[in-house]
């Protein structure tokens, strides 16, 4: 019986049930759990890193502030994904408008490999194996045409062996549902082209889609837009029963007023895209932008970060409101512990700081600080097996 998942670590309750435990007193739990947990080895926080061409890095730390992975790659890199099979491999993605990967072994800090977008193509950052390994998918942009793709490339060698549309303009994060099989992939409806940077060059019409791709066949299984076309669905994740949560940022110079745009939606199977509110003051703060999502799916929650805003928020993925909001500057990295005890968040300032994943409230006793790191915006937390 597989226990495990690439996105759901681990947690007490599900292990116990694993093995049939859970009417067990609490003490003899917490000690099978802990001896349970001692034996998956090491848990490591990854985060892209740097601030310049000489230091940009994948780099992990402990909960016991080791940095024990620091593999420079030369470019800035983005989002993060693991191999579920392999669980020491692990995909950096460059920035848009890069065009490199690099495949780390996240054990060694070795750089196994390093492959490179097609010609007139240009990544987007973020990526996901298939359930059984074996495939990489990621995004790209054909920046002639505008087209978005998803690139599948062979886990084994890195080349590429196949290509879909993504059925949009501006492909950015994509994920694996918990069918093993369907896509779903936000396409942000940004064109831009590396000549003028990160210059969005189709506001007048920018259209941003949520949508659903089999991943054996390359068909759109379905596709969900925003009532506000300016709103730019660039981040997401999914729960174990396959709700999605999505992260927007406004292009508010796209826009003729100045009305308030909600920046996080969630999306739940037959339905349609959902918005999640809180007060004007909060949103006005978020400045129009949300920079990662995270999912805690034992705890009903979608957790978002904006670096303008300095603020992360945390929504119920049941009746859709505001559960509670921390002020960290500049915070965007977001990930869930391996234990899913809390939410782990990062800034570019090097430190982290954790929240209670039950009541959201900070133990400042765990903070982190590594001056000499610049986190980037996303985090993924792996456990390596001993």
């Amino acid at each position: 019986m597989n226990i495990f998942n690439q996105h759901s670590p681990m947690n007490r309750r599900r292990f116990l049930q694993s093995l049939g435990l859970v009417g067990v007193s609490g003490a003899v739990a917490g000690s099978i759990f802990a001896q349970f947990e001692h034996s998956l080895g090491k848990e490591l926080w990854l985060s892209a890193q740097g601030r310049d061409d000489a230091h940009f890095s994948l780099s992990g730390i402990d909960p016991l502030q080791d940095i024990t992975l620091d593999a420079v790659s030369g470019f800035r890199g983005h989002g993060l994904c693991q191999n579920p099979v392999k669980p020491e491999q692990v995909v950096m993605f460059s920035r848009r408008p890069g065009t490199l990967g690099v495949v780390v072994n996240a054990r060694t800090s070795e750089v196994e490999t390093v492959f490179q977008s097609e010609t007139l193509h240009h990544m987007h950052g973020h990526g996901c194996f298939s359930a059984d390994g074996q495939h990489l998918f990621y995004t790209e942009s054909n920046y002639e045409t505008g087209e978005g793709k998803i690139i599948i490339r062979d886990a084994y060698s890195f080349t590429k062996v196949g290509e879909y549309k993504s059925y949009g303009i501006g492909p950015h994060e994509v994920r694996l549902m918990p069918d093993n099989h369907t896509l779903v992939v936000a396409n942000g409806g940004l064109r831009t082209h590396p000549k003028t940077g990160r210059k969005v060059l189709n506001y007048d019409t920018m259209r941003s889609t949520l949508s659903y791709v089999d991943s054996a066949t390359g068909d759109l299984l379905s596709e969900h837009s925003l009532q506000e076309n300016k709103a730019s669905i660039r981040h997401l994740d999914v729960a174990d029963d396959g709700t999605v949560a999505v992260a927007m940022q406004v292009q508010r110079k796209a826009m003729v007023d100045s009305h308030l745009v909600p920046l996080s939606a969630i999306h739940k199977p037959g339905g349609e895209l959902q918005p999640l509110w809180a007060p004007q003051g909060l949103m006005t703060k978020l400045n129009d932008y949300m920079g990662s999502v995270r999912v805690h799916s034992q705890q009903r929650l979608a957790g978002f970060t904006s670096p303008r805003g300095d603020m992360a928020m945390f929504w119920s993925l049941d009746d859709l409101g505001l559960q509670g909001f921390h002020v960290f500057h500049d915070v965007c990295g977001l990930t869930v512990s391996g234990d899913e005890n809390y939410f782990v968040l990062s800034n570019s300032a090097g430190t982290i700081r954790r929240l209670d994943a039950r009541t959201l409230e900070e133990d400042k006793s765990k903070r982190l600080a590594y001056p000499d790191k610049s986190w980037d915006n996303h985090m993924l937390t792996v456990v390596l097996p001993s």
